[in-house]
């Protein structure tokens, strides 16, 4: 079963006064802590009053945190969010439920390792496989032929051209 919280990003800082945070957005886009209801910091939910953009941070505002004393000890804490809230497009997938599948190669079926890493480039991702060896394969249609979380894997092609 899917764990029903994803990390969200991490609270960098404070900002202003009156208990708004910074909010270094692991999300596509900073923009969607504005569609979330709740944040949890330290196993505690806070609801979200208000969030707004400040370049790749979010600014946030969170219930009962009023005064820069309030928001002092959530500084670098992680913060999640449910994974209902959190629009995914057709097709794509969260990070967090990509690492562990089986990598396996299109054209054999054999399995040659196991996601460990999404590292994210301006370009595309690049999935890390570890197996036998360490593969570095970027989410390309050349080399990616499908994501198929029900049966736990990703299919890859032209897997030796890409080891370490």
């Amino acid at each position: 079963m899917k764990n029903p919280m994803l990390e969200a990003g991490k609270i960098v800082n404070t900002h202003g006064v009156r208990g708004e945070v910074k909010v270094e957005s692991w999300l596509d886009d900073p923009a969607l802590f504005g569609c979330l209801t709740d944040l949890t910091v330290n196993g505690k939910v806070y609801s979200i009053r208000s969030a707004r953009v400040q370049g790749r941070f979010a600014l946030v505002t969170l219930e009962g945190i009023t005064s820069i004393d309030d928001a002092l000890p959530l500084k670098g804490k992680t913060a999640l969010a449910r994974r209902e809230e959190i629009p995914l497009e057709e097709g794509a997938h969260f990070v967090a439920d990509l690492i562990g599948l089986d990598a396996v190669d299109a054209d054999s079926g054999q399995m040659f390792g196991k996601v460990t890493d999404v590292h994210e480039y301006p370009a595309q991702d690049v999935y890390e496989v570890r197996g036998e060896r360490l593969y570095f394969i970027p989410d390309v249609p050349d080399f990616v032929e499908d994501i198929d979380e029900a049966a736990g894997c990703i299919r890859f092609r032209r897997v030796e051209e890409l080891a370490q």
